[in-house]
């Protein structure tokens, strides 16, 4: 079976779940599936290779252009005649022209459910195109349990026809050793003490709860700083709002980077005192499971999918409860590192999001329906 994958996010510089679900994915699946040949698409296949190497069941073909609609219609219909390839995986929108299998993820439809959040002229084309992709998909994954009901209720598809594949996490996180990223962190940045937050701006990923929190408890007195590590895809006039009116004193302690290589990533969460998630809707949630991963303290609000990580225990919380999220802030910040607990945790994380596992399922599913 030849098995085009669609890596065209791998072209936009930004780190999120999208190329994360695509990376530890399909470096878990290669090994494993011979029978497989698989084709990466992307502008970038240069750093392409870095991700997935070069092996005899690998190949890459160059896309020509960044533009969504040419690509969907007239570039990957042209990719599939050309290449022979027989199923293409896509991540939300399949091509505009059918001419080969499809399996698409579809990650989360929260545009759906919380449309306070998002533009209007984001929810329209992507109702369409995602349903419609949804619909006429041979396999529909998504990555967790709340996305599969939620799609199932909103698109009318019976929910034994949706395939949930989670996310999972990177071994990469494991071994981290604190110390050396915190002194990475100190040498490169400036920044020793720090609470981190990494997730694309958004009103939903509720920033601003986190910010208001530390301007609330003065953190920035106690010599602790505050890291947001993610690109703006939808502004958020409250948390800038909220920014402005710091005082310049503390604004030397808050700081926001995006684009931040992998490999620079790691060193972030594991140099952390500290995680805080208040995203208040989530498809499912990787960042906090990357921080457990690293053995870090989290704090994660207990909406949408984010409810299956009961391992976080009294950290699961409401964060938008403002007085419950600096209660919990104090008592972590205070506490320091529990090394028993974040090493519980941090198994749980391993033992139920797994790429390993998650790849051997994915397989499987390939194989019944296309083998």
């Amino acid at each position: 079976m030849r098995l085009l994958v669609d890596c065209h996010c791998f072209d936009e510089g930004e780190n999120q779940g999208l190329n994360t679900y695509i990376r530890e994915m399909y470096k878990s699946l290669i090994p494993i599936a011979e029978g497989i040949k698989f084709i990466f698409a992307a502008q970038n296949i240069s750093h392409l290779k870095t991700i997935f190497g070069m092996q005899k069941n690998v190949d890459y073909v160059r896309l020509k252009s960044r533009g969504k609609y040419y690509r969907l219609g007239v570039e990957f219909p042209e990719i599939v005649k050309k290449h022979k390839i027989d199923v293409i995986h896509s991540q939300y929108i399949t091509p505009l022209i059918k001419n080969c299998k499809t399996v698409v993820t579809i990650h989360d439809i929260l545009f759906e459910d919380y449309p306070q959040f998002f533009p209007y002229r984001y929810r329209l084309p992507r109702h369409i195109l995602f349903k419609a992709s949804a619909r006429r998909a041979d396999l529909l994954l998504t990555v967790s349990d709340y996305s599969r009901r939620r799609i199932s209720k909103v698109y009318r598809i019976p929910e034994e026809e949706i395939v949930v594949t989670h996310n999972g996490v990177s071994a990469d996180f494991r071994n981290l050793d604190h110390s050396e990223c915190v002194n990475f962190i100190k040498s490169k940045y400036g920044i020793g003490d720090y609470i981190l937050y990494v997730s694309r701006f958004e009103p939903r990923k509720r920033q601003v709860s986190l910010l208001n929190a530390y301007k609330n408890l003065r953190l920035d007195k106690q010599g602790i700083d505050l890291v947001f590590i993610g690109i703006e895809t939808i502004e958020d006039p409250q948390f800038n709002l909220s920014y402005e009116s710091c005082d310049e004193e503390m604004k030397q302690h808050i700081h926001i980077y995006d684009n931040i290589p992998y490999n620079i990533l790691l060193k972030w969460y594991g140099g952390a005192r500290l995680f805080v998630y208040p995203s208040e809707a989530e498809g499912f949630g990787i960042p906090p499971l990357e921080a457990a991963a690293s053995g870090v303290p989290v704090i994660c609000n207990d909406k949408t999918a984010m409810a299956d990580f009961t391992f976080f225990g009294k950290n699961l919380i409401s964060t938008d409860n403002v007085d419950l999220l600096e209660t919990r802030m104090q008592a972590l910040l205070a506490e320091g590192k529990n090394t028993e607990e974040e090493r519980r945790i941090q198994e749980d994380v391993y033992r139920r999001y797994s790429w390993d596992v998650i790849a051997k399922d994915f397989k499987r599913h390939l194989e019944e329906k296309f083998m």
